[in-house]
């Protein structure tokens, strides 16, 4: 898990609750945000801001041709449809800044009608989404930095441009299913109860306190969950090495007890929400793991799972670089566990959200 990160999609950071969490586990946290926009920042975040390693802002003009020029070309190869706006419809309309668009992209979205007013386009939300989620992948990648939102849309967006669309829409890994030929898949893992319950009321200035006292415990947690994930990353379906992942994970279950245990500084009152990153393995891993179809495996007593998410269409070739490149952060604040995450929805669990937000977007 790296020591920074991206946050997308926003500019502006209005949740402070989130941030602040985000703050308790990343020594830097960068935002995208054009030259000469100021963002609308919560005043309850004044700390942090002021100290300067969250917010950091990344200009995205030097981004957007490159951007722009991949996206353009990938238009007609992805199955993903929603590029296609009405603008005499009633699409919801979304202010997308100059400066993060290319000039093929903005004569695209000009073509088709849609108004600029300053240095600002509105177009309709969902082609914007599209570009938008697209340049923040481009930029992650380009700077090493994972991205982390608190919005599933975002999320399953950036995941599917993260594989280039090589995602088969309506299956996850399963030993026993008829899709054998492609024995490629997606899988997560999940990290449980990392942000305290109180982490409101918490002032900014107390975060401040906790990164500079706790980092030694800080820097440990991140780095067993860097280790694991990285551990079941490389695992070869000719030589799956349980007792290295066993070991792994009995030293993410100490270090995430004592990340825990000194947050007594900030006074957390219990703990809520998950980390979930995804990395390319062969299928047979599943099974070798004990992976039910679209669920989780716990790996440990401390809130640690692995799941099965998605199928992919990639190559041999292209896998060996999906496991180099792919890194698929998300921190998302939720009021149960991942083990009850969709009971809300007739069942399932946190992982198998993921895969219906994926498979939605994938068939739009």
């Amino acid at each position: 898990m790296n020591k920074d990160a991206l946050y997308y999609p926003h500019i502006a950071l209005k949740n402070p609750g989130w941030i602040k969490a985000m703050a308790l586990l990343y020594d830097n946290i960068y935002r995208i945000v054009p030259d000469n926009v100021i963002p609308e920042d919560s005043v309850e975040l004044q700390a942090l801001l002021e100290e300067g390693s969250v917010g950091k802002m990344i200009d995205p003009a030097p981004y957007s041709k490159n951007a722009a020029d991949e996206f353009m070309g990938k238009l007609d190869e992805w199955d993903a449809a929603a590029f296609d706006g009405d603008p005499d419809g009633e699409d919801t309309l979304t202010r997308i800044h100059e400066d993060k668009t290319d000039q093929r992209v903005k004569a695209l979205f000009r073509e088709a009608g849609f108004q600029s007013e300053n240095e600002w386009m509105y177009v309709p939300t969902e082609i914007a989404s599209h570009y938008m989620l697209y340049l923040a992948n481009d930029i992650s990648k380009k700077n090493a930095l994972p991205l982390i939102t608190g919005d599933w849309g975002a999320w399953t967006g950036t995941s599917y441009f993260n594989v280039n669309g090589q995602l088969d829409e309506s299956i996850t890994p399963d030993m026993e299913s008829e899709h054998l030929d492609d024995p490629f898949g997606i899988f997560s893992l999940i990290v449980s109860e990392i942000t305290p319950i109180n982490i409101s009321e918490v002032p900014a200035e107390d975060i401040l306190k906790f990164r500079l006292s706790r980092a030694d415990e800080i820097a440990n947690f991140r780095n067993c969950i860097g280790e694991l994930h990285d551990a079941l990353h490389s695992v070869d379906s000719n030589e799956i090495k349980l007792d290295i992942i066993e070991a792994k994970v009995k030293e993410l279950e100490r270090a995430k007890k004592d990340y825990q245990d000194s947050a007594d500084l900030i006074k957390a009152k219990g703990w809520f929400g998950v980390s979930m990153m995804g990395f390319p393995a062969p299928v047979v891993f599943g099974k070798l793991m004990s992976i039910p179809t679209a669920s989780t495996v716990a790996l440990g007593a401390a809130g640690l799972a692995l799941g099965a998410m998605y199928s992919t269409r990639a190559t041999s070739h292209e896998l060996k670089k999906l496991r180099r490149d792919n890194q698929v952060s998300m921190l998302v604040d939720m009021n149960r566990s991942f083990r009850n995450y969709t009971s809300a929805r007739g069942g399932g669990d946190i992982n198998y959200h993921a895969w219906n937000c994926m498979e939605e977007f994938v068939n739009d």
